[in-house]
């Protein structure tokens, strides 16, 4: 990690900005191909009628792309002018520690976030192009206005600013925020309903909790966790324990 950090540091702006594409458009091809592969498990069952795939949701997804690798390059910039700082720990637990602890501070601000923008009248009009996917599909997670796609990278660079995390924490978040991201717009129940019970038990996201806040956009904002909902009352009452 430490190498590739050195080549990171030493690429050129060119270099820096073509590296930022081929991580962001990697994450979306392996979250495509997850979605693909998921819906296709013996036990996934649809939940619901699939979203149409619309061409202004291919050019959307494209620019929720486009949006993340700034931030990304945002990122890489902060650093080189240390503005970040990146932990030096490379242990396994302690690397595990901080996916951990990074994780669930973004779930309580991206709770905040995604509340809010079904709160406040302005951001409404900015997240309803997102609920226009009243069920979801294998683009539904990258459906995004800009500003959104933005405001979530921004709050994690914000995270990152004031906590120093090292780069092998920060790249494993950014796999289970993808992983994540994609089992909650499956539109299908994969789970077994044994797992399925122990996940609610767990106050642990499913495809099913993220997909009842499409049907019901009032409820279930949470994103890893449901704990915030059920904290603050916003739970829908099929997602209770």
């Amino acid at each position: 990690m430490n190498n590739l950090l050195e080549i990171v540091n030493q690429a050129t702006f060119s270099q820096l900005v073509l590296l930022a594409l081929l991580v962001n458009f990697g994450i979306y091809g392996c979250s495509l191909s997850l979605y693909a592969l998921l819906t296709r498990f013996s036990t996934s069952r649809p939940m619901g009628e699939k979203q149409a795939v619309l061409r202004s949701d291919i050019l959307l997804s494209l620019l929720t792309v486009l949006c993340n690798t700034l931030v990304f390059i945002l990122g890489v910039l902060l650093w080189k002018e240390g503005w970040i700082t990146l932990s030096e720990n490379q242990q396994g637990f302690r690397v595990l520690l901080e996916v951990l602890i990074l994780t669930l501070i973004m779930d309580l601000l991206m709770y905040v976030f995604h509340r809010s923008v079904h709160l406040l009248r302005y951001f409404r009009k900015v997240h309803e192009r997102h609920h226009e996917h009243e069920s979801t599909n294998l683009l539904s997670l990258f459906v995004l206005h800009p500003i959104e796609s933005i405001g979530f990278g921004l709050m994690m660079l914000g995270v990152i600013l004031l906590v120093p995390f090292s780069a092998p924490g920060i790249s494993l978040y950014l796999i289970l925020n993808s992983l994540w991201g994609t089992i909650g717009h499956l539109n299908h129940s994969v789970l077994p309903a044994s797992w399925l019970k122990l996940a609610k038990r767990s106050y642990l996201c499913t495809s099913e909790f993220h997909y009842l806040h499409h049907q019901s956009p009032g409820y279930n904002f949470g994103f890893y966790t449901s704990v915030w909902d059920v904290l603050f009352k916003t739970i829908h009452p099929s997602s209770r324990i």
